[in-house]
């Protein structure tokens, strides 16, 4: 294979992301991602600040991505940067900077996907992570401050992201899932090829429900279009820690822009997602070498 100018990069769309993107780009750095492309989706914080030192380190790529979201603002991104960097990135994954990806038993991701260089495509299953039982927000990482998660087996946590192989994908299938050339498929990463298996419409119908009933349906996904056709969620190799809701305060705060029935529908989606039944700090082992990347960011912005 022809060699590439970055053997793993980064696509990532994000909206008002500044408290957080310092942390997850320098997180990345620590696990061996070597570039970050950036879709900025309407912000209006101080994000550019933020990622300042990055951009000029080079290690970070912003694209001004105005599509409104529900015209697929995220898939079209996805699109426009896996053609971009066809031929330039080895492996590229597609993550939100609600996501943090790492190898559980190797120190860089560059160490543990050589393994499946086989294939185009490798799934990350996620693992999520509630409140831990915070009400308002704090200055320290993410990481840091949720500890605990959901069981490994529950349904959410069969949701995965996607690192693939650009000059062997042709077009993201959603933000999930890819399609890739001469009809390949991914593995997961015990090499098993993944199938997509779509959502009944049942489960959509029950959706506005689930806030109440969570706990009586935590075996059907309302939030997924679709999911792979696997019931085993495997994260010994490659792990993806999603915090998707964090402190109460946070949640709100990112909600507070949206329509009333939205806004409805998302207390709705924080109590289905706030589960807190495992203590697992198994990420921790990151925060040394975390805490001192940030500081000297804050070292270097003192010296601006």
């Amino acid at each position: 294979m022809a060699m590439t100018e970055h053997y793993l990069a980064i696509c990532a769309i994000f909206r008002n992301e500044a408290p957080y993107l310092a942390e997850w780009v320098a997180f990345h750095q620590l696990l061996g991602v070597e570039h970050f492309f950036l879709y900025d989706n309407n912000s209006n914080d101080d994000y550019a600040a933020v990622l300042q030192p990055f951009i000029e380190a080079g290690t970070v790529t912003v694209h001004q991505w105005p599509v409104p979201f529900h015209e697929k603002a995220q898939r079209k991104a996805y699109a426009h940067c896996l053609k971009s960097v066809r031929h330039s990135v080895r492996w590229l994954a597609f993550i939100d900077v609600d996501e943090f990806l790492f190898a559980p038993r190797d120190d860089t991701l560059a160490k543990a996907l050589p393994d499946y260089e086989s294939w185009p495509g490798v799934v990350v299953h996620w693992q999520n992570y509630g409140s831990s039982g915070r009400q308002l927000h704090s200055r320290e990482p993410v990481i840091e401050r949720f500890p605990w998660r959901a069981r490994s087996n529950w349904v959410r946590n069969r949701k995965v992201k996607s690192i693939v192989d650009p000059s062997r994908t042709t077009a993201p299938l959603g933000v999930h899932h890819f399609e890739y050339a001469d009809g390949a498929r991914a593995v997961d990463e015990t090499k098993r090829e993944v199938r997509i298996k779509p959502r009944s419409r049942y489960k959509k119908r029950l959706k506005p429900w689930y806030g109440k009933l969570g706990p009586l349906l935590q075996y059907i996904d309302p939030y997924s279009a679709a999911n792979v056709d696997s019931k085993v969620i495997s994260v010994e190799r490659l792990r993806i820690n999603h915090y998707p809701v964090k402190s109460h305060q946070e949640f709100l705060g990112k909600t507070a822009y949206k329509k009333e029935k939205r806004r409805y529908e998302d207390v709705d989606y924080f109590a289905y997602h706030d589960r807190n039944e495992i203590y697992d700090p198994v990420i921790h082992r990151y925060l040394p070498a975390l805490h001192q990347r940030l500081q000297s960011l804050v070292d270097i912005e003192s010296r601006a």
